[in-house]
């Protein structure tokens, strides 16, 4: 009896089917309009003759169109969810450049480098410092 009241009982989740689809079409909108601005504002510029303004708009609004476009192609179901493919691509981006940190030891049979010794030296005492220490020699 137990394994019928949770046949008949309804899921505590659901499925988004459509309004998935709806919610990526929304999100496509707000790319291209986003895409749109962007490449207003590379006019201006053009137009001011900030041409490395201009550039770096143009490009930020193509890649807008284009994630604007994948978000269309999910939305249809064509492909895979864009969030996600472009979380794994950002993941790949930072790990092509990672290089992890390897700390040197100094041992006591080799000079310490230069940086170590400027980072451990004390720093020089500012203007509040020395003349508390100098109003302090008075009274010692």
């Amino acid at each position: 009896m137990p394994d019928d009241k949770l046949q008949n009982e309804l899921p505590d989740f659901s499925f988004q089917g459509s309004a998935q689809a709806k919610e990526f079409l929304e999100i496509a909108n707000i790319h291209h309009r986003e895409a749109n601005k962007l490449f207003d504002g590379a006019l201006a510029a053009q137009a001011e003759d900030r041409q490395s303004e201009a550039n770096l708009l143009t490009e930020l609004a193509i890649a807008r169109r284009h994630t604007a476009e994948e978000f269309e192609r999910a939305a249809r179901g064509e492909g895979s969810d864009p969030i996600v493919a472009e979380i794994l691509d950002w993941q790949e981006d930072l790990n092509e450049g990672y290089v992890p940190y390897t700390p040197t030891f100094v041992t006591g049979d080799e000079p310490a480098p230069e940086q170590l010794i400027e980072e451990l030296r004390k720093p020089k005492p500012g203007h509040i410092a020395r003349a508390v220490a100098w109003v302090g020699g008075l009274f010692t």
